[in-house]
């Protein structure tokens, strides 16, 4: 098992209003990069392009390999963007990329 740094970009189709900021947040807590400390001290966990509705979230999961890495972020973005009112009709997330691996 290992720590991994996730992005996981997507669109949002309305809209983030700060509610939604807010929900969407509170999900995610505890998979902040922020939370991990020197290891990538400098990463927001939520880039919002209002304008164009993209987004990017940087998030930390503990996973057996790459893989499940992805697939545990993308839950997770899944998860926070129904907290935040946003279903598959009002955002779609891209694919997962591995921006950071902890295995010791």
């Amino acid at each position: 098992m290992g720590n991994y740094v996730i992005t996981v970009p997507g669109t949002v189709r309305r809209p983030m209003d700060e509610r939604a900021r807010r929900a969407l947040l509170a999900v995610v807590h505890g998979a902040d990069p922020e939370e991990v400390g020197a290891e990538v001290p400098d990463l927001d966990v939520l880039t919002l392009d209002e304008p164009e509705g993209t987004f990017v979230l940087r998030l930390e999961v503990e996973a057996a390999d790459r893989g499940a890495a992805g697939e545990a972020a993308s839950d997770l973005a899944r998860r926070a963007l129904a907290a935040a009112g946003y279903d598959g009709d009002t955002a779609a997330i891209g694919t997962p990329a591995v921006t950071g691996i902890d295995t010791g």
